[in-house]
């Protein structure tokens, strides 16, 4: 396919040594010849997007690769041009990756290298060498969907597909969802592992397709730790950032991202996307993170500082609190800030600000509320609190069933015994 001019940068820049493979002129062939599904989650208005910014480009060459951990999916880069901008290389990290993430590259060695970032993927990091951090909210728990991923007889999990329908997104239908993804490590862990526990490789071999879903349980890694806040844990596939998904309060569901940040070369990629569709990313959020938080409403503290503005609508305060509480869990500047509210003359938002004390440990704001409550009953109840402070609560938020296995462990390891609101 040569109906045009063939760039002056081509032939130098498949001669440099950049682990692509660069595709005869003769083989190039449309984008939308090649399209790969991510199994994310996206919205109709990025869907409708991606349509229009891969339409005139063409294929030029793939790679190089990189590996899902135990599954043996191989991910090759993709490499696009389009005549009409020959001064524009567009790289995507993954051929799956649609092209509302493809980043514009110099078509030069050094651009290329830039775009892929050196080594290609990067490598594991623990979570004090992920220094970027976004949290989001996305919503109540029983209003936040994922597609339905059936299991299917005979095929592995990562390679089963979406269904239609929506359902509630607790732990099992995360875990089939996100196996799917592509842009995630297809495993998952609680809350009661700080760091990734996975191998790269499968201890022993190869791994079974029913290992994929035995092994987390078996070895613990799915167990949430009592005290802390219920959450379930991806690695990224390119950028390995970690992704989690989060329940606060028993019910606010917010998506939190550590990651290193990303290369200058990807952050046009976001900032258009901000700029374009009102969304208040951060900039060097890595992509693969990104692919899968266009999935769900990202609401940011622009959005919930929304529901204070009128103090005299109690249901819309103490959400909006529960939700400002959840964003800024870990930063006690800002949770100092709950302080202010303490005073409200509605008891319900006053109940809010206690739920919010007891489930993150919050002993400052309790104090806070004692000093200004009038009704003697409740300021009982509050000094009780003080004086003995509660068990944490081992509610099991993502409604897990491991078959017997522990759900929750306390800080020595100890199961804990767990309860449902159903």
């Amino acid at each position: 396919m040569t109906d045009f001019t063939i760039p002056d940068w081509w032939r130098g820049l498949t001669g440099a040594r950049l682990g692509v493979d660069w595709l005869d002129p003769a083989d190039w062939e449309p984008a939308w010849q090649h399209i790969e599904e991510s199994g994310a989650m996206s919205p109709e208005h990025l869907d409708a997007e991606e349509e229009l910014l891969r339409k005139g480009k063409l294929l030029v060459g793939t790679g190089p690769e990189t590996v899902r951990r135990w599954t043996r999916q191989r991910l090759a880069a993709a490499w696009y041009f389009d005549p009409e901008e020959p001064g524009v290389l567009w790289c995507a990290p993954g051929g799956f990756y649609p092209a509302w993430l493809w980043i514009p590259v110099e078509p030069s060695a050094a651009g290329v290298r830039e775009a892929l970032g050196e080594p290609f993927p990067a490598p594991a990091a623990a979570r004090v060498e992920l220094t970027g951090f976004v949290r989001g909210f996305l919503g109540l728990r029983h209003l936040v969907t994922v597609p339905d991923v059936p299991p299917e007889a005979g095929v592995p999990p990562w390679e089963a597909a979406a269904a239609d329908d929506l359902v509630v997104a607790d732990g099992p239908s995360l875990d089939r969802y996100a196996k799917i993804v592509k842009f995630l490590d297809p495993q998952p862990w609680g809350s009661a592992r700080q760091e990734d526990p996975y191998p790269e490789e499968f201890p022993g071999g190869d791994a079974a397709p029913r290992l994929l879903d035995h092994a987390p349980i078996r070895d613990g890694h799915r167990m949430q730790g009592l005290g802390r806040v219920p959450s379930m844990t991806w690695r990224t596939v390119h950028s390995r950032s970690q992704l989690s998904i989060e329940i606060h309060t028993r019910e606010v569901v917010c998506a939190a991202v550590r990651y290193r940040p990303s290369p200058e070369a990807h952050r046009p990629v976001v900032r258009r996307i901000n700029e374009v569709h009102d969304e208040r990313y951060p900039e060097d959020l890595p992509l693969d993170a990104l692919g899968v938080l266009a999935g769900w409403d990202f609401g940011v503290e622009e959005d919930l500082a929304r529901n204070l503005d009128d103090p005299d609508d109690p249901d819309a305060v103490g959400a909006g609190l529960r939700c400002l509480a959840a964003l800024w869990h870990g930063d006690l500047r800002r949770c100092l800030e709950l302080r202010e509210w303490a005073a409200h003359p509605h008891p319900a938002v006053r109940a809010n600000l206690a739920m919010i004390a007891h489930t993150y440990g919050h002993r400052f704001l309790l104090q806070e509320l004692a000093l200004t409550e009038r009704d003697p009953g409740e300021l009982a109840a509050l000094e009780a609190l003080l004086d003995h402070s509660p068990d944490p609560d081992a509610f099991n938020a993502f409604r897990d069933d491991f078959g017997g296995a522990a759900i929750m462990v306390d800080e020595a390891g100890d199961p804990v015994g767990t309860w449902e609101d159903e």
